[in-house]
């Protein structure tokens, strides 16, 4: 069920690769390495119920638009080069014990493009200024 909450956090940028203009970090947690219920930046809570909506539109978002950008204002600035959704099972099925990733999230990482506006990014990523950040549109619905 989606809650309005305080926000708790922005999303960090975790994982910077220099040579190959790559950064990354957890998109989304739901639920951190303990099991524990998160809040989102946004205020929102994505609970086991709603989960799998979010684990789809995730992948929709590989599949249809990988796009990222600076801040929600600045368009065609990088890429999602990849992308790995923690759950139990997967962990489980890869042989991650309990307690090493997030109990349920998304990490993804993207490519600078080399565009003005993927210049802009890349530098306020070198800096430590920018927060992940994904090109997409969605809608609040109750699950039911």
């Amino acid at each position: 069920m989606y809650t309005s909450c305080v926000p708790e956090h922005r999303v960090a940028i975790t994982k910077i690769d220099v040579g190959r203009r790559l950064y990354g970090g957890w998109a989304y947690v739901a639920k951190d390495k303990a099991g524990a219920q998160k809040i989102d930046h946004g205020g929102d809570v994505v609970d086991d119920l709603s989960w799998p909506a979010m684990e789809a539109s995730f992948v929709d978002y590989a599949l249809e638009s990988r796009g990222g950008d600076l801040d929600h204002t600045t368009f065609g600035a990088s890429r999602m080069v990849e992308m790995f959704i923690s759950t139990p099972e997967r962990r489980e099925a890869l042989g991650i014990p309990d307690g090493v990733l997030p109990d349920r999230g998304v990490y993804v990482s993207y490519r600078a493009d080399e565009t003005p506006e993927g210049e802009a990014l890349w530098q306020d990523v070198l800096k430590g200024k920018a927060r992940l950040s994904i090109v997409g549109s969605g809608r609040r619905e109750p699950i039911t």
